[in-house]
């Protein structure tokens, strides 16, 4: 009984050990908060993650006006 009960052992901590750090990844990537347009398209979105500065050199003021835009367009109330 002892085998079969550490071979249940062994196989719930290969178990751990594969999806704590695929857990944890998701849970920090849930709590990012990326700029819009890195949000809508995973090429901005990757080039944000790894180089957060030249994210905001290339597409900074782009971002901007994206945002204005829709404050605008929520402050304009538009019918649909």
């Amino acid at each position: 009984m002892s085998e079969e009960l550490l071979k249940y052992l062994v196989v719930g901590l290969l178990i751990i050990f594969a999806f704590t750090p695929v857990t944890l990844n998701a849970i920090k990537r849930r709590k990012e908060n990326p700029p819009p347009m890195a949000a809508n398209d995973r090429k901005l979105y990757r080039l944000w993650r790894s180089d957060p500065e030249a994210y905001q050199r290339q597409y900074g003021e782009m971002d901007k006006k994206y945002l204005e835009a829709q404050s605008q367009k929520g402050q304009d109330g538009e019918p649909d």
